[in-house]
């Protein structure tokens, strides 16, 4: 078997124990290489790399000054070289096999939740891209998710800072009834958290229905 990410071919001793098991997409280094952090003070809350005299997260104090928030913010992978070179290849070269091996990194804690809602991409970018990044990862793990939420098709926002993002219209439409968020413990789940607009304006919509909590889950912090 070879390696997802680097395509070298992975020695392993076959033996009762790992027979039947499914082999791992990452070969050793490739794994070891991609769950690195980046060393330097962190927001405790939405992981950002700050500043070492910032005493507050700034992108945390913008958001929270115009979005409920959620309860926590879980990121799985720090966006550094190799990590931007796998979403890079996952995203926008038709590697979907990739989606493998950012299940990888994915933990059980779903059952905690009643509900787990993926941030879904465009119908437009769908036809361009053939597939939906992030609920492709879910699938991957196995995991059963609610696809409660719309969007509009808008132009990319890779480009644009905090107060652009923040100035436009919420792209996001709801999909289902109130009753299926009212008092839910629910996951939100994204591919990759750079400023935080796209989870916020998200959450903005689904607490128009009362849940009861908003967790989010996010595979890698740009």
């Amino acid at each position: 078997m070879i390696c997802y990410y680097c395509h070298e071919a992975m020695q392993e001793e076959v033996d009762i124990v790992n027979l039947f098991k499914k082999r791992a997409p990452l070969c050793d280094g490739c794994r070891d290489a991609l769950s690195r952090w980046r060393a330097g003070k962190r927001c405790g809350f939405c992981h950002r790399l700050m500043q070492t005299d910032e005493t507050v997260c700034l992108d945390c104090r913008f958001l929270s000054s115009r979005f409920r928030p959620p309860e926590s913010i879980t990121c799985l992978l720090d966006y550094h070289g190799a990590v931007k070179m796998l979403f890079h290849r996952y995203k926008f070269t038709g590697d979907c096999a990739l989606a493998e091996v950012v299940a990888m990194f994915l933990d059980s804690r779903f059952r905690e939740y009643d509900v787990i809602i993926p941030i879904p991409i465009s119908k437009a970018r769908m036809e361009e891209r053939g597939y939906d990044q992030t609920t492709m990862v879910l699938e991957a793990k196995g995991v059963a998710y609610s696809p409660f939420l719309e969007t509009k098709t808008r132009s990319r926002q890779s480009g644009l800072g905090k107060a652009e993002r923040a100035r436009r219209d919420n792209p996001f439409l709801l999909n289902c009834r109130r009753e299926d968020l009212e008092g839910k413990r629910i996951l939100l789940v994204d591919d990759i958290y750079t400023t935080g607009m796209t989870v916020h304006q998200a959450m903005e919509k689904l607490y128009t229905f009362f849940p009861g909590i908003i967790d989010v889950l996010t595979f890698s912090k740009a």
